[in-house]
């Protein structure tokens, strides 16, 4: 395969990142323009097919009754409650623009991060592509329970970014002003919140402030500034502890279970596998729940991670400083890799997955890089399609079969209309339980 370079200039690389922002904002308002038409567009089936499950009680209840300190018994997620909670006290479907930010957002920034750590530059088109080409967009925007993922998607991102910073700009310039260590305080900072949008960033949230006191340790830059903002995802990481210990909700195990832990090099690799196929195979996630149509996903899905996993070895032969950022994102994928892989989870990684692809595998041929840019789109799309026919839709007359949100054990009991409910409101006096929660759910129409 043809492989081309696009370096990045040397005033680019040791700029500052608002000059590298006001330098390439054509590229970057194109991959925003791309992402948010994209998601616009699976936010209108969701508005006008889609409803509230279950799992959304999770969010939604806390939010009815105004306590965060309810939201902490599911899960230690308060930034994902309060977002939620200001939609919902103006308009509840407003979270649907929050998750559009925020993935916008996220591929932008994977973006800039993967140019400035690869060192190679993405063509104008490669950042339309960037933006559109996910196939797991349906499931990370259609649901309030998901907006979590996209926060921890946005400062996985944005904590990637300044660790490029650090990695590639700090060893090229003498030691000068507090400026310097502003990359690594805002990391430290993004660090620290990582911890408390959802469990799968946690060792993101642990990894990247140390990989940055490593880059510093060699550099010999330990500033005081510097040390102090360390303080930042200690505390961070001292209070998720604490909850986690009094509420221990979606913490590992070692027995059977749903988060149980992954014993073995084989089940590591297999999971590392799945982790990474999700985002890379241009074909319909939800195709997983039919038969037959389960063998072909699995088979491409196998044939484009051997692919990607190709290009990146040869990449890294050729450049070897390139191995330790990817070493980097692939260590963050640890909770995936090590307790339970999701194609929710696999969101955090895909615009960088995509943007390595699009940098080193078809950066020569535009007219691959868009057909495959649109086949990831399009899966996407295919998975809203399938989705709101409901869990018992047979495509192609073939069985439908349990996985993930696509099957009728998920949508079982719907619960309030999205794009008809205004407000969500929780009746405490009303007798029994729904869903295990004493009360019963209020949909507050327009």
């Amino acid at each position: 395969m043809n492989v081309v370079d696009h370096p990045i200039d040397a005033k680019v690389v040791g700029a500052l990142p608002v000059g590298e922002f006001s330098s390439r904002y054509r590229d970057i308002i194109g991959c925003v323009v791309a992402a948010s038409l994209g998601i616009l567009v699976l936010d209108v089936l969701t508005l006008t097919y889609g409803v509230y499950y279950p799992d959304d009680i999770n969010v939604l209840h806390p939010v009815a009754v105004g306590s965060v300190a309810e939201s902490l018994k599911f899960s230690t997620r308060p930034l994902e409650y309060f977002i939620v909670s200001a939609a919902n006290d103006v308009y509840l479907p407003l979270w649907l623009a929050a998750s559009l930010l925020c993935v916008a957002g996220a591929a932008v920034l994977a973006g800039l991060a993967c140019e400035k750590l690869l060192e190679q530059q993405l063509p104008r088109a490669g950042w339309w592509i960037l933006g559109l080409a996910n196939p797991l967009l349906f499931y990370l925007v259609s649901q309030p329970d998901t907006l979590s993922q996209g926060l921890s998607n946005l400062l996985f991102a944005s904590a990637m970014l300044a660790f490029a910073y650090e990695l590639r700009w700090l060893p090229a310039r003498p030691p000068s002003t507090c400026r310097d260590d502003g990359p690594a305080v805002v990391l430290n900072f993004l660090a620290a919140a990582l911890f408390f949008t959802k469990e799968t960033a946690v060792a993101a949230a642990a990894l990247l402030p140390a990989a940055t006191a490593l880059v510093r340790l060699r550099e010999r830059r330990f500033s005081p500034i510097f040390l102090f903002s360390l303080l930042f995802p200690a505390a961070g990481a001292i209070s998720w502890l604490w909850i986690k210990l009094q509420f221990p909700a979606m913490v590992p195990t070692l027995n059977a279970g749903h988060y149980a832990l992954m014993f073995g090099p084989a089940g590591w690799a297999q999971n590392f596998i799945i982790t990474l196929a999700f985002p890379v195979t241009p074909l319909p996630s939800s195709f997983l729940g039919f038969a037959l149509l389960r063998l072909l996903w699995i088979a491409v899905a196998l044939g484009a991670v051997a692919l990607f996993l190709a290009i990146v070895w040869y990449e890294v032969r050729r450049q070897p400083k390139i191995a330790l950022p990817l070493f980097l994102i692939a260590a963050c994928c640890a909770p995936m890799i090590l307790v339970k892989p999701s194609e929710l989870y696999s969101t955090m990684i895909a615009p960088f997955a995509i943007a390595i692809i699009l940098l080193f595998g078809v950066s020569r041929a535009p007219r691959v890089s868009w057909a495959y840019g649109l086949l990831l789109y399009g899966a996407s799309l295919a998975n809203g399609v399938v989705y709101f026919n409901g869990g018992d839709f047979k495509l192609f007359g073939l069985q439908h079969i349990q996985y993930s949100i696509y099957d009728k054990y998920y949508q079982s009991v719907p619960i309030c209309p999205i794009g008809g409910t205004a407000h969500f409101a929780w009746d405490r006096a009303a007798s029994g339980h729904y869903l295990g929660v004493p009360g019963r759910p209020v949909c507050v129409r327009h």
